[in-house]
């Protein structure tokens, strides 16, 4: 009983850490593998010094 609880453990704790993992790194890209954050950002700044 002691080696299935002690797997469920340690089953559990690595879902926790690759979902914890996961949401870290999430940053979606694009095509280009640049994060939307920073392509969103670009194109703001981009938009301000050449359409004004």
């Amino acid at each position: 009983m002691s080696k299935a609880v002690s797997y469920y453990d340690w089953q559990q704790s690595f879902r926790d850490k690759t979902k914890s993992y996961q949401t870290l790194n999430q940053d979606n890209t694009n095509s280009l593998g640049i994060s939307e954050i920073n392509f969103k950002d670009f194109i703001k700044k981009w938009r301000e010094k050449n359409l004004n």
